[in-house]
């Protein structure tokens, strides 16, 4: 959040003081050691279940992943999005470490046996993922305990390469698949649509939590406030509960 240039990160200018507080001391543009720790397990995490989630939905055949031209796809996304600097050779490597384990899953036909093997092989890699990075982090800093910023999470480079390597087969196969693309574009729509019409209709289809921030900052007629409040409940709610939202509150009068 500290870096002007950045536009993922940010901090609300309400919350600056806080910010402020909690960055206090800290080494500039370093991460506490909770940080590493939490953007660690969100690439694991992401990265086995997205091809989990494409074997098991029928969108990736493991053969596929033997072929010579789709790993040279696969090895492209993986060195333009995930491992910048990583070459063919890095990756094709990470990528047969993990084929010539014994519990990857070469094949899935929806039966109760395969699916299974695919929790089994989702266990194994985010288990391999994890100890990897604990074992190599201890290595360098000892048993003591580690926090803020008293060390740095350690992640060798070929666990770091093997996640790069299953982020790409899951952008390949599974979030770049056409239906896929439409499906964001009409998730955009519905978002944007929902922020205006609640922002309109407010406080209704504001949750108990939220009609009372929305009252303050009616009260005092800010409307960046207005907008948080609304943002904050989009937030909150889960895909089938915004799609539910956004229907009732851009339904047509009369419409059933």
């Amino acid at each position: 959040p500290t870096d002007p240039t950045s536009p993922k990160f940010g901090v609300y200018a309400d919350d600056l003081p806080v910010f402020a507080w909690f960055r206090q001391g800290a080494p500039a543009a370093a991460r506490s050691f909770e940080a590493q720790v939490m953007d660690w397990s969100d690439d694991v995490a992401y990265s086995v279940h997205d091809v989990e989630d494409g074997l098991h939905a029928g969108h990736l055949d493991p053969n596929l992943l033997l072929a010579d031209a789709e790993r040279a796809e696969i090895f492209a996304v993986a060195a333009r999005r995930y491992a910048p600097g990583a070459g063919p050779a890095e990756l094709a490597a990470a990528l047969d470490r993990l084929l010539d384990q014994e519990w990857w899953p070469h094949g899935y036909d929806g039966s109760a046996l395969a699916q299974a093997r695919l929790k089994d092989a989702t266990s194994q890699l985010i288990g391999r993922f994890c100890t990897a990075a604990e074992a190599a982090t201890r290595a360098a800093y000892g048993t003591g305990r580690l926090t803020r910023y008293g060390a740095s999470l350690v992640v060798p480079e070929e666990s770091r390469l093997e996640c790069a390597v299953l982020k790409a087969v899951a952008d390949r196969y599974v979030m770049q698949r056409p239906d896929q693309e439409a499906l964001r574009a009409d998730q955009r729509v519905v978002l944007a649509e929902l922020a205006e019409a609640l922002l309109r209709r407010a406080p209704d289809g504001l949750d108990p939590q939220f009609r009372s921030l929305f009252d303050e900052a009616d009260a005092a007629a800010d409307d960046t406030a207005r907008m948080r409040v609304v943002i904050d409940q989009i937030a909150a709610l889960t895909d089938a509960s915004a799609r539910s939202l956004h229907a009732r509150l851009t339904r047509a009068p009369g419409a059933p």
